[in-house]
This record gives C-alpha cells, structure tokens and sequence, in this order.
C-alpha cells in the first residue's frame, strides 16, 4: 500500500510539474506576439507578470510606470507592445498616429477600452464607459450644459464656495500667521461643495463642523486601499474581470448617493423648477428616451450624476494641489501669478471675464496638467482590424490602445527639458510650438472632456482664493509623492504646504 500511495503521489507531482510547465510555455508564447507582428516591445518582460510587476507589486504608481516605458524604448519607435499578464496593449508614441486613430478614424477607435459599466447595475452605465453609438446619443444631449453660457452661471457657485473655503482658513490663522494645511483635503471639500450642486442639485458645506455625512460618504470608496488599487487596475486593464465586482467600486455610497440623486430628481420632476444643472438635462434625456430607441431610464441616470461628481472633483483637487507645490518651489513663478491676479481683481473684480484675462495663471494650471496629468492615461479599442498608417502593422479588433500621457508630456522631443515646470511654454509667443496631441490632459478629438471647461474654472477659482490671501511654501515635514496604489495621479499621503498669510503689500 506504501508502495502504491507513493505511485500516486509522484504520478500527481508529475501531473502538477507537466501543468505548471505548459503554462510556463504557454505565457512564453502569448509573450511573442508583438514579436510575430514586427512590433518593438520592452526587453525585460517577466514570464507572468508581463510588464506590469512593478505595478501589481505599488511599488511605483501606475503613472510613473507607464512613463518609464515609454522612455525606455528607442526614441524613433512610434508605438511599442507591452504585455500585461498575457494580454498585449499596444502603446502609442507618434503625434501624428495619435491624431490619425482619436480624430481622423474616430469611428474605429471611438470606445474606451476602460469598464465600470455592468449589468448589474446601471449606475455604471456613464458618458465616460459607454460605447457608441450611446455615447454619441448622450454626448449631444449633455453638450448644452457646458456652453460657456452655462459655465458663467455656475461661477456665482464657484465664488461662494471659495468664500467658504476663505473663511474655514482665516480662522485657522486668526492665533498663528502660518499654517500647515493639508491641501488635497481642502481642495477635496471645496470641489466637493461645486460639483454636488451641479450634479446633484443639492447645496452642501463639507468645511462645517461636524463634518457632513456627504463629504464623508463621497470619500469612503476612494480611499488609497489594496482594494480599491486591485478594482481601479481590473477596470482599466480587465474590464471583463471587472465586470464580475459589479458596483465594486462604490459599493460604500452607491446607496447613499443613489437615495440622494433620485430625492432630487422626482422633486425637481414634480415641481418643474429649472437650475440649469445636470438633472435639468437628464429630465429631457429621459423624456427624450420615451420616443426613441434608445432607451435612457432607471440607474443610468444616476449613473450620469455618479461620473460628473467623480471625475470633476478629484481632477481639479489633483490639479490644484499640484500647482501650489510647483509655485512653493518656485517663489518667483508665485509672485509673478499673485501679482497678475491680484492686478486684474483689482481692475476687473472677481468675475468670469477678469478670471479669462488671467493669462498667467491659465499657463500656470496648463503646465501643471502637463506634468501631472490627473488621468495619464487616453484609452481606446480597435472595433475592427486597422493597418496602422505607414506601416505594415495590424492592429487586431478588440486590442486595447493606449495614449501614456506620462510618456508623451515628459517626452523632450515634444517638450525641451520636460521635468522643469515652466509655465511660459503655454504663452501666446510660445504656444504655436505645442504640437497637436503632444499635450492632451483632457483627451483629444471629439471623446475630448465634457467638463473641461467647468474643470478648468474651478481650478482657477480655487487658485485665485489661496494666492490673494496667502504665501505658499514648501512644509519640511511633507511628503510630495504620487499616491502608488492608482491608476490615477492623486497626491500622496501628508501633501501638506504651509500657508503664510500676506496683505495687499507682499
């Protein structure tokens, strides 16, 4: 019996080790295939893992790997394959290409490779997941609420909120005259505070005490977890995968936010008042919805809410927070921008018209979103095979295409000594030298950012209130990494400046 036991044992370790090496050999061939198509790929491509150890592992954020690839591979590729597991991506590094595939062949690059949406529940359903041809039957219907006419009455909103905000901090600094402030913290409530009225119609103050339960809700599934890290890179690179999780990612407030969104909704249906917000535009949406084939109801409203809140807070927090940094590095880029916002307040007030004219600034939050491009990352998938132009190559339906915005904005070719920060690049002498698609924080062709105008804004608005009232500076305690565990640029944890109060003199 011994004797037989150890047969079985060893014929089962056979087995095993017969497995394990077809597997092995397996990977290794699925690993040629940018190979076998005449495609220059990265040379240390680990056996499972692919490209991606570094990344799997957070020992680097997603961006800044994704970044280094680009710089690794020979400056006259204009795309290069990784392998992430098994799976090929195909990366894109030539402008002109990039133009070719997001504009000019749009209708077989129109879709991102990016899931969230699921059948299991529709709130995943957005602007930003779905394919055409909804997309386009939703992009129509939404454009009207981002017309600049549109914008100007949302910046009485934008005013009061940086009001709040200016007060939170003068009380802060009535006992000391510098402070150390968490900045993604308070740029997370101001944003917070903007964007809930524009996609929810609700007016909120996260800058109270206590803290409001929406403020604390809207954060509980974005918190810098293993979990979360895991459903953010399925979403990205195995929406399939991803698919399975279901509302994973805000399985905290979907709940909440979905009794608050359809509270609004069936109030404002029933009153019939118009604030010129998002759930005026998903009313019509679905009145619309009810004559035609394309059929927008339920949770996919909800889920329209869900993406505007998600995606304008936390970009414009990224973007805020990051320009402080750059000027506390730099006290003469910082008071060369107080000095023009400051001029122009002055002459103009604080108006939409005299936040425009700011030029300064405006090169300022567009040098800021070369460098840290809040999502480093344009996505797209083949719909149908596609010869990639001036070359042989083909790019196979369903292959994942990617636009590394941390490649291409750090590339010194696109842009001379990329790493400094140097807001003069985006001035009207030198603008003209910024190629098309060499700089595209907010996507290009017509998938481009909805919201970019209102982003933009914002953005501004918030600057502006800081800059006025206070002398940023650099805290020596602080810690100015990029958060590893997203795909996203986010800041890390203790991003904290000090702000020095100053007078209409300094």
């Amino acid at each position: 019996m011994a004797i037989y036991g150890s047969s079985i044992l060893a014929y089962g370790i056979y087995i095993i080790l017969a497995l394990a090496g077809a597997f092995y050999l397996w990977m290794k061939n699925r690993h040629s295939y940018w190979k076998k198509r005449g495609v220059p790929s990265l040379p240390s491509t680990h056996w499972l893992f692919g490209d991606f150890k570094d990344i799997i592992a957070m020992r680097k954020s997603a961006s800044l790997v994704l970044g280094d690839f680009y710089q690794q591979t020979n400056k006259d590729n204009k795309f290069f394959g990784v392998y992430v597991f098994h799976k090929p991506f195909l990366f894109l590094k030539d402008p002109q290409i990039i133009k070719t595939m997001l504009i000019k062949d749009f209708d077989i690059f129109s879709n991102r490779y990016f899931s969230q949406k699921t059948s299991k529940d529709l709130a995943t359903y957005n602007l930003f997941t779905v394919d055409n041809p909804d997309w386009k039957h939703l992009r129509v219907k939404m454009s009207p609420l981002f017309t600049i006419g549109k914008i100007k009455k949302l910046f009485h909103l934008m005013i009061e909120t940086s009001e709040t905000m200016k007060e939170y901090l003068e009380q802060r600094t009535k006992s000391n005259s510098v402070i150390t402030v968490d900045v993604k913290d308070i740029f997370m409530k101001y944003s917070t505070d903007i964007i809930s009225s524009l996609a929810f119609g609700v007016r909120t103050n996260s800058f109270g005490e206590p803290i409001p339960e929406f403020y604390i809700k809207s954060r509980m599934d974005f918190q810098p977890t293993f979990r979360t890290a895991m459903l953010l890179f399925a979403a990205f690179f195995f929406p399939r995968i991803s698919e399975f999780f279901g509302n994973g990612l805000f399985r905290h407030a979907r709940e909440y936010f979905g009794r608050l969104f359809w509270d609004s909704y069936e109030a404002r249906k029933k009153s019939g008042t118009k604030r010129g917000d998002l759930i005026d535009y998903l009313l019509e949406l679905e009145n619309d919805a009810k004559n035609s084939e394309f059929k927008f109801e339920g949770d996919m409203l909800l889920g329209q809410s869900l993406i505007f809140f998600i995606a304008g807070r936390e970009t414009s927090t990224t973007t805020m927070s990051y320009a402080l940094y750059e000027l506390a590095k730099q006290p003469e880029l910082q008071d060369r921008t107080r000095k023009e916002i400051r001029e122009i307040l002055k002459s103009d007030g604080f108006t939409y018209e005299g936040v425009q004219k700011m030029k300064y600034l405006n090169q300022v939050i567009s040098e800021t979103l070369r460098l840290y491009p809040p999502a480093p990352i344009i996505d797209r998938v083949a719909t149908q095979d596609y010869v990639i132009p001036g070359t042989d190559v083909v790019i196979e339906k369903g292959t994942p295409v990617y636009a590394v915005l941390t490649g291409i904005h750090l590339d010194p070719a696109n842009f001379p000594d990329p790493l400094r920060f140097d807001p003069d690049r985006f001035s009207d002498e030198r603008k003209h030298e910024i190629a098309t698609c060499t700089y595209m924080p907010f996507g290009d062709g017509p998938r481009v950012c909805i919201g970019m105008r209102v982003g933009l804004l914002q953005t501004a608005v918030g600057i502006i209130t800081i800059l006025d009232n206070y002398e940023v500076l650099l805290n020596p305690t602080g810690s100015y990494e990029q958060e590893r565990r997203n795909v996203f640029i986010v800041p890390g944890k203790n991003f904290v400046l000090n702000f020095k109060k100053t007078t209409a003199d300094n």
